[in-house]
């Protein structure tokens, strides 16, 4: 029985570890989606996807273990998901966003730091059985999300995920009993520069406020001049972020420059592509695009193992193909391969560079990644916001067609344009990695 628990709390921490990204994000997105035009629930939408860009950028401080910090991720989604029971109240809403977008912002990379570790040392495996129960988790994840999405009460998926979140806690613990690198290990919080410290705080900080105010201006009328304003002003709070992590860019190029593309393209899919396909649709596509990031994550290593060096060419025949419906959803696909593929050739290229240690790698990765999806975020913000100054037009009227400004060739204009940006970085990555050895 302890031997079953065990076994089943492994996979089901292996099940948030993959996809904790997304499924606070799409449950979130389905409560506001289930009281549309109320924006107190917008509120644990917006702080969760801002706190899950965020959260990266705040390990530089946090000296702990993989094994602390993953006990932490798990401790936070337990409470996040009990706070979403009131999200009717601002307090408990915002809160349960931010502990959400904390906890699937580090569970991942924490995650994977000690499971790589295990490996090394030979003292932890992912075997079949734990494949199998997180299967099982998932198919009652997704079961209990639909019937509680169907009988509009999604407190009901909002406590089950609090319980899976218990048992990925027990799963972490124990990881750690098992791996003997987490036995002894030193718990302090790195202060080694309490200035710079300060400083890169007080940035992340006004970053986040810059870029809720942003997502704010997508529910509610707001002036245009003071939307441009704000966009610029992220863009600069932004670019300063950049210039603090270019030591570590020029240490790992071109691999740096791959993450940045992994979070452009990672933004694509998941944020972008929901109000653009909505609108274009005329139906609510959160649950297809989620289904298709899950299936095209888990099977791009498989599908694309023998051609990995093609995996870029298969990322652009898929950012063209959504520029038709017919084809639209069968793009989202090709681009969801891609990150598959593309994430396990970043996580061992990393975890083995000369110039990073273990414990750091898939960390560094995952701010570099965050930076990526917040410059995509703010370069397709930034396009609408100039749009709708120039034309003075209504900003809303770009994801809601209910609202009138933005006419239908407009919206195909700013796709074609977002597009292009993404296809230029990719082939820009490209030609920087294509020499670089694609481990084993």
């Amino acid at each position: 029985m302890r031997r079953t628990f065990e076994t089943f709390s492994v996979g089901v921490l292996n099940l948030l570890a993959n996809a904790g990204v997304v499924i606070p994000y799409f449950l979130c997105l389905m409560l506001y989606t289930q009281h549309s035009g109320d924006p107190v629930f917008a509120l644990p939408f917006l702080m969760l996807y801002t706190f899950r860009c965020i959260g990266m950028l705040l390990t530089v401080y946090i000296n702990w273990t993989a094994s602390t910090m993953l006990n932490l991720s798990n401790i936070f989604g337990i409470l996040g998901s009990f706070a979403m029971l009131f999200a009717a109240n601002p307090v408990f809403g915002i809160t349960g966003g931010v502990l959400l977008g904390l906890s699937s912002s580090w569970i991942w990379p924490y995650f994977l730091t000690m499971r790589s570790r295990g490996k090394l040392d030979e003292d932890f495996h992912i075997t079949k059985n734990h494949w199998f129960a997180a299967l099982v988790a998932m198919v009652i994840l997704i079961g209990v999300g639909y019937f509680s999405n169907k009988i509009q009460i999604l407190d009901i998926a909002f406590g089950f995920l609090a319980i899976i979140f218990v048992f990925s806690w027990f799963g972490g613990i124990y990881m750690r009993r098992q791996i003997d690198f987490y036995q002894n290990s030193d718990y302090k919080i790195s202060l080694k520069n309490p200035s710079k410290l300060l400083f890169s705080l007080i940035f992340l900080v006004t970053l986040v406020i810059l870029i809720f105010s942003i997502r704010y201006s997508r529910l509610t009328t707001t002036s245009s001049s003071l939307d441009l304003i704000i966009c610029i002003l992220a863009v600069i709070v932004l670019a300063t972020l950049i210039y603090f992590q270019l030591d570590i860019h020029r240490k790992i190029f071109p691999l740096s420059l791959a993450s940045l593309n992994r979070g452009v393209v990672m933004n694509f899919l998941l944020l972008y592509s929901i109000f653009d396909s909505t609108i274009r649709f005329k139906f609510n596509s959160t649950m297809i695009i989620f289904i298709i990031y899950l299936v095209g994550f888990e099977l791009g290593p498989i599908l694309l193992k023998k051609i990995r060096k093609f995996r870029f060419h298969i990322l652009i025949i898929g950012i063209i193909f959504t520029l038709w419906n017919p084809t639209y959803f069968v793009g989202l696909l090709l681009s969801a391969l891609f990150i598959g593929a593309d994430n396990v050739i970043l996580n061992d290229s990393l975890y083995t560079h000369p110039n990073l240690d273990g414990e750091r790698a898939f960390l560094i990765k995952y701010q570099l990644s965050s930076i990526g999806n917040i410059s995509q975020q703010l370069i397709y913000m930034t396009t609408i916001y100039i749009l709708s100054y120039v034309l003075n037009i209504n900003v809303l009227s770009f994801f809601d067609r209910s609202v009138s400004g933005a006419s239908g060739s407009l919206l195909t204009t700013v796709h074609l344009f977002i597009s292009i940006w993404v296809i230029i970085l990719a082939s820009v990555t490209y030609y920087s990695v294509r020499k670089y050895p694609v481990v084993k």
